[in-house]
């Protein structure tokens, strides 16, 4: 098996941020912290410098786009997951434009997280 990322979820749903490290753990990846919203997510950013961040797009606080600039603006080299059910076509060019290197449909499912996890392992430009 590949090395074991380091992963930041972040999402206001509790439920799904469960979920996520539920998953992510079950393929064999730790999940070093969680974050409820976009502000929250930052200081964990910086704090932890995970391998990649799984980031919900639609947030009631501090969204996902704009953590997403935020982000990319700490490190030009973030790995960044969108994740998100309600997300418009607009949104997911838009965070695929700034710099998210994967978009991930809920509800999670291990298939489509494996897939995203080896999308962005397999690309030239990852970095640990």
């Amino acid at each position: 098996m590949e090395t074991a990322l380091r992963i930041l979820v972040v999402d206001d749903s509790l439920s799904m941020r469960i979920i996520a490290t539920t998953l992510v753990t079950s393929l064999g990846h730790e999940v070093v912290g969680d974050a409820e919203d976009g502000k929250v997510a930052l200081k964990k950013y910086r704090e932890l410098s995970p391998d990649i961040v799984m980031l919900d797009l639609v947030m009631p606080r501090f969204e996902g786009k704009k953590t997403l600039k935020k982000i990319i603006e700490i490190d030009p080299h973030a790995n960044i997951i969108i994740c998100s059910s309600l997300g418009s076509m607009g949104d997911i060019e838009f965070c695929l434009r700034e710099g998210a290197k994967f978009y991930l449909q809920k509800p999670y499912e291990i298939e489509g997280i494996r897939n995203a996890l080896s999308s962005i392992t397999s690309l030239s430009t990852f970095q640990k």
